[in-house]
Order: C-alpha cells, then sequence, then structure tokens
C-alpha cells in the first residue's frame, strides 16, 4: 500500500524548496507546531505511521489528529474485505502526477471483523441505548461539558478544566472530549478514564467538589491512575476494556498508587453517571 508513498516522496525530492514553501505556510498559518509538546505529539504521529511517507504523515495529522491506520478505498477492500462507511471523509494526501490521493481512517470502515490489536482502545460489552444521552445531560448539569471530537482512533479523549471560580459555593467548569468515531463502549470507557482525571485533582481542584489539585508531575503515574479507575468503574459496570496493553506502557507507576483515592474516585463517578446500568436499560 505504499506506492503512493513512494511516488509523493520522489515529487518532493525533486520540488524541495516548493515543499518547504508549503510546510513553512502550514506552520504559520494553522500555528499547531508553535510548541515543543505540539512538535513532539507531530513526530510520534509520523513515527507510528510507517506505510505513509513523512511529509503526507503532517498533512493527515493537520486533518486528523490521532489518526492510527489509513489506506484508500480499494486497498481496504483488497486487503481487508472492508468498504468505506457512507459518508466518510476522504483525507488528502499528495500523489505525483495526482495531484492527490485520498484515504480513509480505519473508523471509517466497515466489513469483517479486525483484530483488537488494530485499534488503539478496545472495549468489549453492551452501553444501554442513549445511555450517553443521559450521561450528558447528567455532567452538564454538574458543569461539565461534554465535546465530540473528531480524532483518529489513536486519540481517545482529553480532560481540562474550563474556567475556575475559586468558590466554594460554586462548581468550577470541566470539559471533556470524547472522539464521535469511537463504538459506544469505547466513548463509555474513554468517559470514564477522563472524568476520572478531573476528579482526581488532575485538572486542578474544586472546593464545592472536594477536589484538591493533585497533578504527579510523573506523568506515568497520572496515567496509571485514571486508567486504573475507568478499567474499575468500567469492569463493575459491565464493560471490558483493554485497559492491561495501556497500563504495561507505565507498569514502574504501580508502586506509587494510592488505592484509597482511586476507590473513592470510582465511588464518586459511579454516583454521578448513576451505574453500574440497571438491567432494564440493558434488556429492556
Amino acid at each position: 500500500m505504499s506506492d503512493f508513498d513512494e511516488d509523493a516522496n520522489h515529487d518532493l525530492l525533486k520540488h524541495d524548496e516548493p515543499s518547504r514553501a508549503i510546510i513553512d505556510q502550514l506552520i504559520a498559518d494553522t500555528q499547531l507546531y508553535n510548541t515543543a509538546a505540539r512538535i513532539k505529539e507531530l513526530l510520534e504521529f509520523t513515527a507510528r505511521l510507517r506505510h505513509i511517507a513523512p511529509f503526507n504523515a503532517m498533512l493527515l495529522h493537520i486533518q486528523k489528529p490521532g489518526l492510527s491506520y489509513a489506506a484508500r478505498g480499494k486497498d481496504w477492500k483488497k486487503r481487508f474485505r472492508r468498504h468505506i462507511k457512507e459518508n466518510a471523509r476522504p483525507l488528502v494526501i499528495l500523489r505525483n502526477f495526482g495531484p492527490v490521493e485520498f484515504v480513509y481512517d480505519i473508523l471509517d470502515t466497515e466489513g469483517p471483523d479486525l483484530p483488537d490489536s488494530a485499534f488503539a482502545f478496545p472495549a468489549a460489552g453492551m452501553v444501554p441505548f442513549k445511555w450517553m444521552i443521559e450521561a450528558e445531560r447528567r455532567l452538564r448539569s454538574k458543569s461539565i461539558e461534554l465535546a465530540w471530537i473528531d480524532h483518529g482512533d489513536h486519540s481517545a479523549g482529553h480532560a481540562r478544566r474550563l474556567h475556575n471560580f475559586n468558590d466554594h459555593n460554586q462548581l468550577n467548569e470541566f470539559g471533556i472530549g470524547i472522539n464521535r468515531n469511537h463504538p459506544p463502549t469505547t466513548q463509555a470507557v474513554t468517559l470514564f478514564h477522563e472524568l476520572a482525571h478531573v476528579y482526581l485533582g488532575h485538572c486542578g481542584a474544586d472546593e464545592k467538589r472536594g477536589i484538591k489539585f493533585n497533578r504527579p508531575s510523573d506523568y506515568a503515574l497520572l496515567e496509571v491512575e485514571a486508567e486504573t479507575v475507568a478499567y474499575l468503574v468500567a469492569k463493575r459496570t459491565g464493560l471490558t476494556p483493554r485497559s492491561e496493553s495501556y497500563l504495561d506502557r507505565y507498569q514502574g507507576a504501580f508502586s506509587k498508587l494510592d488505592l484509597h483515592r482511586i476507590m473513592k474516585v470510582a465511588s464518586a463517578l459511579e454516583k454521578l453517571l448513576d451505574l453500574p446500568f440497571a438491567e432494564s436499560r440493558l434488556f429492556g
């Protein structure tokens, strides 16, 4: 599936100055890569998409951050017997004599099942119909807004504080982003994970919620704390996240885990989201 990438690389080598001008203009216009963290994200993204030429990987990152795999429609059909979903949005890359080629994210295809290893955040189980709608309503009433982001498979979500009122009588405002392209089970587990960041204090203090600021300087510990809460809540809810592979990256942080905090936050999330799922909602 790399013939169009080789063409694009060859074309860029022949026309180095125009390509440099394009990159400079992209960086100037979008301001996407004006910090070390964003440049690091781009480099990791480009390294992950080994079958895509580097410049094309940059174009894909601009169009769909979090992309884990992309291919042409004919390649999805030939190699995986999957076809492009109706109304799927094509992604544009350069091709010699093209001038462009269209590729599609793995989440924009359907057909025979792919192995779990093909997905970044696989999860099994059943989420009740309209449960997320009710969860979104509950969260909004608690000053937590959900945003549905159009990202690739490798990006599940984010959590951040939107407004700090510094008032023990008023809830601070938080925002949770969830990948709208993921299946409902993965979206639910993502919600648990990102809410865990909020209630663990990773996004800042909130006096009214009783949340104290607690953001570990060790990024591994920060992720282990949130994913451990998400795993516990998900399993008690009847969902099965594949947290093991995610947590394997941060094994060294388990020795610092505060299980009392984990249990306390898991309990708070269950109360906030009215969990576990009621059987009547699953089967009624």
